[in-house]
């Protein structure tokens, strides 16, 4: 019955959806019953839903809709129960759609609109009209959104962004200039697009102006996204990596984990866990201790608590549950030995300085909102707090970018690295002999107790440092990357830093053609991993000729964590002969050589920069995954919910069908009284049209079937009834019953009666009315005033003999002659007596024939009867004339009795048929 409902409040086309047809504007669809049904390239899809389960099918459709038409979708949320709708609602808003809800105070049931709201930033929380008026603003043109490209180009943009940030940091304390400008301006774009500002500057202005609207954008850019063990893959990596870092862990310090971006802190608890499971695994003991941080102080403050849903636990296993969870009600509350492991404070990780000595830093799928120098200072800071060779675990979008050669890959497909090379600082420089901060050790050093021999050792390291500045060649440490990590020897004449940015590649610092022959060496020792000396290269020097020959070694991988080359550059005398195997390059080998180079150089420049525009492009539809998937684990976590609540709902429904059944049951009543009675009734609105009318009054009216909803006015009625319509509009205005007799055509009588019906809070009041034929009744009643005229005295028999109607002068006569009221009517000859039975119980001799003929005149055996009777009173005498005649036509047989006053004829001399006097009353 809905498309018949909804037809009555709207203009608009209102039918039921059909699979596959493409959808119109200005069209309502409805869902047929017994399916789910999606919108795909702008077409309705339909599929059966399942038998059992728990069926979302307004989830499903706003997925959907977020799916292929988000930029083009508003989702209204109105009065319902349950929850279905909150999580296509979120996964909607998160893909670019607006979501608005009904003020929950306004909807009858408040369930589904409070559902939304607590699942995702709605746009709008409104009252119906007011929804209406926000839902027609964007469609039509009033508070239109731009592109994101388009907005960014427009020259007051940038004003308006520097007043917005001046605004968030004064408010928030954040500064959200280090983050990726078309993931914001999507953002403000939809603050704008709500609030109906035309312009940036505008909405710049209502920020400005209201500090409820910051507090909203604030929460617009902040999108907190994770799980408990998300990405279970990476964390059973990680576990195996953190049970070799325990076994490596030396001292009473504990081992100490930095979640940086935390959001509400699943991330953190499952890091304690899985910390303390390695301990479990491994037997050792030494502490854990997790730094959850956060630049959002409501998020920390859901994460300080350590209660959450229980469809949080999805991601969990149950054995876990029970060793580091306590279920109470519907949450998950964290035990206190796991919550008293985590630390969570407020930490901007682009502003606040960075935690130190950590033996792991997690921060994954933050860094992919910043753009690329501030993805660069944060990842300077991860850097710094890591100890020498401390862990570093990554989002599955993020990468090392510019730090690449200060990481050892552990794991590329989780992002799982190792630090080989802290951050440079003046207190972390050791000596020429070490590799900075203890990557590299010297055997013998570290163990010799200081107190006892640092003399020695100094000298030591003096006379080493000695030995290598006279005998030792030029010798360059380079890793993989060709990034220059140490230096031995003079290496002034050889090096050289050009204006610019810093750049340690060797390739780069050497000259050309060096450079080249040395690349070549270094791919040699890399890739065969022995050592390899290159043909000597003659180069000017400060205007000298010079004879170099280039030696790569490889170092072990296991002993210095990377496979890096020992490269040293050892001078030749420039005499002997320039043949066989000691033969030096001519120019043609070392312009071709450096040619090759170059190339490879630009090659590796355009390689890195496609790798950066794809990692650029990957992060963007990261976060649009990471937010899809914030809605599907909020879906999860309500799951239970969404059960509870669908056994009531299927309670609910069994009511509502047994409610139904009742009142499909009265209106089939109804109806049927309705015609039954035969009486011309209409059923009117408040704005008095035809809500319904019996087919009697069709020929009063003239109406047909398909008149319902046009007002009586355009009508004309065929009774004599002008007061009609006042007689409407009173029953309308007040509790008052109208009721009057007017004629109609052919001399006929009707008795209108008009009542006012069904007034109740949010429904108008009803009038219905009923025009009843009365003709006959009319007709009876004037037949009774016309006998009543006749001074004889007229009563009517039926075939029984039964009295049934007397005039007033037969009434009359009873009374005076003694019988009252209950006599005359219960014993006598009033209406209701038999007449035969009085006879029957008369003691005259003449009483039996006066019954007998009676008889034979109701049975048709005597055309009529004739007599004179005596009736004397106890002061006068008097006589009757009797008369009897069949009743004829109508198909009903009886008799007409009629007694006439003869007592004057008599006095002149008239004979009587009968001597004996007879009672009018008791005929005795």
């Amino acid at each position: 019955m809905m498309a018949e409902l909804l037809a009555r409040h709207t203009t608009l086309p209102v039918r039921e959806a059909v699979a596959g047809e493409c959808l119109m504007a200005d069209h309502i669809y409805l869902m047929p019953p017994g399916v789910l049904m999606t919108i795909v390239h702008e077409q309705l899809v339909f599929e059966p839903r399942p038998q059992h389960g728990v069926s979302l099918p307004i989830d499903q459709f706003l997925r959907s809709l977020g799916a292929g038409l988000a930029e083009h979708s508003i989702g209204v949320v109105l009065s319902g129960s349950g929850s279905d709708g909150s999580a296509g609602a979120a996964a909607l808003r998160a893909a670019g759609g607006y979501v608005m809800a009904q003020t929950p105070e306004t909807a009858k049931f408040d369930s589904m609109p409070r559902s939304v709201i607590a699942a995702t930033l709605v746009d709008a929380v409104l009252p119906p009209e007011g929804l209406a008026s926000r839902v027609l603003a964007l469609t039509q043109g009033r508070a239109d959104r731009l592109a994101s490209g388009e907005m960014l180009d427009l020259p007051e943009v940038k004003p308006a962004l520097q007043r917005l940030f001046e605004n968030l940091i004064k408010n928030a304390g954040i500064d959200f200039s280090d983050y990726k400008l078309p993931t914001m301006m999507r953002r403000i774009e939809r603050r704008m697009a709500v609030l109906g500002c035309a312009s940036a500057s505008d909405y710049a202005d209502k920020v400005e102006a209201s500090s409820e609207e910051c507090e909203l954008l604030r929460r617009e850019l902040l999108i907190p996204v994770t799980n408990f063990f998300r990405d279970g893959a990476a964390f059973e990596a990680l576990c195996k990596l953190l049970q070799s870092v325990l076994l490596q862990h030396e001292g009473p310090q504990p081992l100490r984990i930095w979640s940086a971006g935390c959001a509400t802190g699943e991330e953190a608890y499952s890091l304690a866990m899985l910390a303390l499971e390695a301990c479990s695994i491994v037997q050792r003991w030494p502490g854990v201790k997790v730094f959850a941080t956060d630049v959002d102080q409501r998020f920390l403050n859901v994460g300080s608590t350590g209660s959450y849903p229980a469809g949080a636990a999805e991601a969990i296993t149950p054995q876990r549950i029970a060793q580091f969870f306590s279920p109470r009600d519907d949450r998950l509350v964290v035990k206190p030995e796991l919550r008293q492991m985590v630390l969570f404070a407020r930490h901007n990780l682009l502003d606040d300085a960075p935690f130190t000595k950590m033996d792991l830093v997690v921060c994954r799928n933050t860094l992919i909102y910043f753009q690329a120098d501030a993805q660069e200072r944060v990842m300077r800071r991860l850097q710094y707090a890591l100890n020498p060779g401390g862990l570093l675990f990554l989002g599955g979008s993020e990468s090392l970018g510019a730090l690449q050669a200060d990481f050892r890959v552990i794991d590329s497909g989780h992002k799982l690295y190792a630090l080989v090379r802290p951050v440079l600082t003046s207190v972390a420089i050791r000596d020429g002999m070490g590799r900075v901060g203890g990557a590299i050790r010297r055997p013998g050093l570290d163990k010799r107790a200081p107190s006892a021999a640092s003399g020695t050792a100094s000298a030591i390291d003096l006379g080493l440092r000695t030995l290598v500045t006279a005998y030792v060649p030029v010798t360059l440490l380079i890793n993989p990357q060709r990034q220059l990590m140490h230096a031995w020897g003079s290496t002034e004449r050889y090096l050289r830093l050009y204006s610019g940015q810093p750049n340690l590649d060797v390739m780069r610092l050497l000259p050309p053609r060096l450079g080249a022959v040395l690349g070549n060496a270094l791919q040699h020792a890399l890739r065969k991993k022995v050592a390899y000396t290159a043909a000597p290269v003659i180069l000017k020097l400060d205007g000298q000729a010079v004879r170099l020959r280039v030696v790569a070694r490889p170092l072990a991988a296991e002993a210095v964590g990377e496979p890096c080359v020992l490269v040293s550059l050892d001078e030749l005398p420039t005499e002997g002969s320039t043949a066989g195997p000691e033969r030096p390059y001519d120019e043609t080998e070392l312009d071709r050589l450096a040619a090759l180079e170059r190339e490879l150089a630009e090659s590796r420049l355009t390689l890195q920069s496609s790798i950066e525009e794809l990692e650029a492009s990957n992060e963007e539809l990261q976060a649009t995954n990471e937010e899809l998937m914030s809605s599907n684990e909020e879906l999860q976590s309500t799951n239970e919910e969404l059960q509870s609540v669908n056994e009531e709902l299927y309670t609910v429904n069994a009511e509502y069908n047994a409610k139904l059944d009742l009142v499909s049951a009265l209106h089939a009543d109804l109806d049927g009284m309705s015609r039954a009675t035969g009486i011309a009734t209409v059923f009117l609105d408040s704005h008095l049209a035809l809500v319904r009318f019996t087919p009697e009054a069709t020929l009063l009216f003239r109406l047909r079937p398909e008149d319902v909803g046009r007002s009586i006015n355009d009508f004309k009625c065929q009774l004599n009834y002008p007061e009609l319509l006042a007689d409407l509009h009173e029953v309308l205005a007040g509790p008052k019953l109208v009721e009057r007799e007017v004629t109609g055509p052919s001399n006929t009588h009707y008795l209108i009666r008009v009542v006012g019906y069904g007034e109740a809070a949010g429904r108008s009041r009803r009038a219905v009315l009923s025009l009843i034929e009365v003709t006959q009744l009319r007709r009876a009643s004037q037949l009774q005033r016309q006998i009543d005229s006749l001074p004889e005295h007229v009563a009517v028999l039926n075939a029984q003999g039964t009295i049934v109607q007397v005039n007033q002068a037969w009434a009359d006569f009873a009374r005076l002659n003694g019988a009252d009221e209950r006599e005359m009517h219960a014993t006598s000859t009033g209406v209701g007596a038999n007449y035969l039975a009085v006879l029957s119980r008369s003691t005259n001799p003449d009483a039996a024939e006066m019954l007998r003929d009676i008889q034979r005149v109701l049975a048709g055996q005597l055309e009529h009867l004739r007599l004179t009777y005596p009736c004397h009173s106890p002061t006068e005498e008097r006589w009757f004339a009797m008369h009897v005649s069949p009743l004829r036509g109508g198909g009903e047989s009886g008799a007409v009795v009629t007694h006439l006053d003869v007592t004057p004829w008599v006095a002149k001399g008239n004979g009587l048929s009968h001597s004996d006097p007879i009672n009018h009353n008791g005929l005795s």
